[in-house]
C-alpha cells in the first residue's frame, strides 16, 4: 500500500567528537549500529522510499543496511544538513507526497511517535511540521520561534540565539516533514551561514514561513527517544536509556 511517505536519513558526517575513526551511525549501542534502531523503526511505517544521505565512511554505512531495501545519495563535501538532504533532489525527481527527514544519530524516536507528527502534518494542512520537546535545559538545541498566530516562524541554532532566544524551551529535534515541491524549492533558497558557512536545514522553516506557508508542530512528551549520539557522554547516555527502559528492537 502507497503511503505518500519518502523518508530520508542524514548519515554523512564524520563525528569527530565520537573520535571519528569510524562512521558514527554504526557505532554500537548495546550490542548493535544505533543507525538499525532507527531504519527498523522506518521500516514499519512502510514508505515508499528510504534514502541514506551518505558521505564520510558510507562503505561502513552499506555494509551494515546489506539486505535491507534503502537507496543513497552521497554528500560529497560535508557542507551542512541543508546540503545534505539537496542531494536526494534528483532521486525524488518523479516522487510525489511528504517527506520525512531524520539523523542517523537519533536512534530511539518510536514509530508512534512518527507516526502522530505525520498525521498532525496532514491533518492540520502545513507545508512543514516539526518534530519538537520541551526541555528544562535547552542549551545545544535550536530554539522554536512563533509568529503572532502561534505558527513556527523559524528556527534559531544555540550559536546563533539571542539571550532571550536561548530562554525559549521548545526545541528542535531536528525531525521533520514536510511537502516535497515546497522542501526543494526552499532548499534552493538557502544561504551559508555566517559563521560555520553550512547550509542548515532549519533556515528552510524561516524561508517557507516567509513565503506564508504555514509551519507547524508536533511536541513529544519523552524527550529522551529524541537524544542525538553526538559525544561519548551521549553514548553511556543511551546506553542507560535501553538498560531502563528494556527497549528492544
Amino acid at each position: 500500500m502507497k503511503t505518500n511517505l519518502a523518508v530520508i536519513i542524514l548519515a554523512a558526517g564524520q563525528g569527530k567528537r565520537l573520535g571519528g575513526e569510524s562512521q558514527k551511525v554504526v557505532k554500537k549501542i548495546s550490542g548493535r549500529p544505533m543507525l538499525l534502531y532507527l531504519v527498523n523503526t522506518i521500516e514499519r511505517l512502510s514508505p515508499e522510499r528510504i534514502i541514506l544521505i551518505v558521505g564520510f565512511k558510507k562503505e561502513e554505512i552499506f555494509e551494515q543496511m546489506e539486505g535491507i531495501a534503502v537507496e543513497y545519495a552521497e554528500q560529497k563535501v560535508l557542507r551542512g544538513t541543508g546540503d545534505a538532504v539537496l542531494q536526494a533532489k534528483k532521486i525524488l525527481d518523479d516522487y510525489r507526497g511528504d517527506i520525512l527527514i531524520l539523523c542517523g544519530d537519533v536512534p530511539f524516536i518510536t514509530g508512534e511517535t512518527l507516526n502522530s507528527l505525520i498525521a498532525e502534518h496532514r491533518e492540520s494542512g502545513n507545508c512543514g511540521t516539526i518534530l519538537t520537546a520541551f526541555l528544562d535545559n535547552p542549551f545545544g538545541y535550536g530554539r522554536i520561534k512563533r509568529n503572532g498566530a502561534g505558527n513556527v516562524a523559524s528556527i534559531v541554532e544555540e550559536l546563533n540565539a539571542s539571550e532571550d532566544e536561548k530562554a525559549i524551551k521548545e526545541i528542535n529535534s531536528g525531525i521533520y516533514v514536510f511537502d516535497k515541491k515546497a522542501l526543494f524549492l526552499a532548499l534552493d533558497k538557502v544561504l551559508p551561514d555566517e559563521i560555520k558557512k553550512e547550509y542548515y536545514l532549519t533556515d528552510v522553516v524561516k524561508i517557507l514561513s516567509s513565503m506564508g506557508e504555514k509551519m507547524g508542530t508536533y511536541t513529544t512528551r519523552r524527550p529522551q527517544e529524541c537524544m542525538g549520539i553526538n559525544n561519548i557522554h551521549d553514548f553511556e547516555e543511551a546506553q542507560r536509556f535501553l538498560s531502563e527502559t528494556g527497549r528492544k528492537q
